[in-house]
């Protein structure tokens, strides 16, 4: 539920899609904001915290490209099978 916050190092990797990357400096994760800011529409980990019916109209309202029998039947599928979901 994080991003990786590095600093990359193009001279070892390619323009299209690199294959590895190396990093200069430390490494951290990118969390942001639990909560989203005044009227923001919740994205990333906000939208975990929400109630699951409300998890796939936030998801849809972000991403108008995702069928949404099939974003239901994953988030049903991970419901029903991951111990830390729910």
């Amino acid at each position: 539920m994080t991003s990786v916050g590095v600093k990359i190092d193009n001279s070892v990797t390619r323009q299209s899609d690199p294959y590895c990357f190396k990093i200069q400096g430390e490494l951290h994760h990118l969390t942001g904001a639990l909560l989203p800011y005044g009227d923001q529409t919740p994205i990333y980990v906000q939208i975990y915290i929400l109630d699951t019916t409300e998890q796939l109209n936030v998801r849809r309202a972000n991403n108008n490209n995702l069928d949404p029998v099939v974003m239901d039947n994953l988030q049903t599928m991970l419901l029903d099978s991951h111990p830390y979901i729910g």
